[in-house]
């Protein structure tokens, strides 16, 4: 691959790293990106479990993470859709490995933010990190992007989150609520050059500064939302040090931040051009640029929550549902979250959120005295599956996906649950000639001549 790098850019570079690591890290960017995929262990998945040819390597600092050897169609997989696995850039992945380090230092019920959460890559890390009682506060201030954030989530099947769309500054009302916020902020995007190579064509020394403006507006505005000695972990995919090393010391400054430090084994690639500011290259890891710091917040922050109206919380919950989860009725169904010391703490949180798009995930909704099971209920990790379970094979679950009727026929009428190699696919209500689909409409693909094909090898045979 070859890019014409704007000249500019190339000073730039070579004016916040030394030498001989610009110049490695220019050559670099002619190099084709990796393809890295970020696996799901709480459904069961092991590496062990993926075809031969497929995992090329380990991520070194992520366990679940594993470089592929080529790209493929993912969207033919129904492991895919399913939340065997999550298409994610390898160095991204440090994040959910820092929040899980980070945890350690404050008592169960933590609540932790990600501000810029979409499509979900450190959001179902992170969900994948969270102990019994922690919350995820999923964010996305693009409003039209928090579907895919919903989907990814809700495939994940942790069901311990909430998904809103806010500014920064509403959520900064919300004074000393958030144990840790993870702020991935937007950005000049120069570390996404080999990935995107069109980023390259809108990247100007202009952008950079607004990037770096907007980037210290949006730091001011959540640094109240943290609790005393909770902590921002600032990240961006940029190498520039306006963006990076410039804006974590402009945070300390005037925020009166305290940066961590952490040794990370060399072997990680991580470099560290000043104390507690981090740098992961392409020339020295498996991934594309990323620049992270975590800041410690060490000013009194006295928690301050805003009044607001009750969420409508429902009653006589299922009981399938036991006490894992909490309820809150909707028109069309019933919307559970996995339930948590949180809650203790902040019974009405969901309500005192501003732009909340979806509270956990969908379990389903009452139909003529029997309980229709909706797919994401049937995509959690750990539930209580009270309805039939039946297998189909891999081309059957790829028409699932594609929302088409499936000519199975099983002994009892009503809501099953559809199982291939081991998954939970969601569910379909069985009639007398097969399965009528219940995979959310907007979810579906939309090629529907597509062809069944996983990363996965066979688990299983459909019974």
């Amino acid at each position: 691959m070859s890019l014409t790098l704007p000249i500019s850019f190339v000073t730039q570079t070579q004016q916040a790293l030394p030498h001989e690591l610009s110049n490695d890290l220019l050559a670099s960017l002619h190099e084709n990106a990796n393809v890295s995929i970020r696996i799901n262990r709480a459904k069961g998945v092991l590496p062990a479990d993926f075809r031969t040819d497929v995992l090329k390597q380990g991520i070194p600092h992520c366990e679940d993470g594993f470089l592929l050897g080529s790209r493929p169609l993912f969207t033919a997989d129904p492991a895919f859709h399913a939340g065997a696995y999550y298409v994610q850039e390898a160095n991204s992945m440090v994040v959910g490995e820092l929040v899980k380090r980070l945890l350690v230092n404050f008592e169960p019920g933590a609540i932790v933010l990600d501000l810029c959460a979409s499509p979900g890559g450190k959001s179902t890390h992170v969900a994948a990190h969270l102990r019994p009682g922690d919350l995820l506060v999923a964010n996305e201030v693009i409003s039209g992007r928090t579907g895919t954030l919903i989907e990814n989530l809700c495939k994940w099947g942790q069901g311990n989150h909430v998904v809103t769309s806010a500014d920064a500054k509403l959520l900064g009302e919300i004074k000393g609520l958030f144990h840790v916020v993870i702020a991935d902020m937007p950005c000049s995007g120069e570390g996404m050059f080999r990935k995107t190579p069109e980023a390259v064509e809108e990247w100007s020394v202009e952008n950079v500064s607004l990037c770096a403006s907007r980037q210290q507006r949006i730091a001011h505005d959540i640094w109240p939302s943290l609790a005393e000695g909770g902590v921002m972990i600032y990240s961006t995919c940029t190498y520039n040090r306006q963006e990076n090393e410039d804006n974590v010391n402009h945070i300390v400054e005037e925020l009166g931040a305290e940066i961590m430090e952490f040794d990370f084994p060399e072997n990680l690639g991580i470099v560290e051009l000043e104390p507690g500011k981090y740098r992961m290259l392409p020339n020295k890891t498996l991934g594309e640029g990323f620049f992270f710091a975590i800041l410690r917040k060490t000013s009194t922050e006295k928690l301050r929550l805003p009044k607001t109206a009750k969420m409508k919380s429902a009653k006589g919950l299922p009981p399938f549902l036991n006490n894992e989860f909490m309820g809150y009725e909707l028109q069309d169904g019933l919307m559970v979250v996995r339930s948590g010391i949180w809650h203790d703490y902040y019974p009405n949180l969901p309500a005192l959120l501003p732009g909340v798009k979806q509270t956990g995930v969908n379990a389903g909704q009452s139909n003529k005295n029997q309980w229709k099971v909706h797919p994401e209920y049937d995509l959690l990790t750990q539930k209580n599956t009270h309805y039939q379970e039946v297998k189909i094979d891999i081309h059957q679950s790829l028409d699932y996906y594609k929302r088409a009727f499936l000519p199975v026929i099983v002994d009892s009428k009503g809501v099953v649950g559809l199982r291939w190699n081991g998954l939970s696919l969601g569910t379909a209500n069985a009639v007398n000639n097969g399965l009528n689909n219940l995979w959310p409409m907007h979810w579906r693909i939309i090629q529907t001549q597509m062809q069944a094909v996983s990363l996965l090898t066979n688990k299983s045979q459909p019974g």
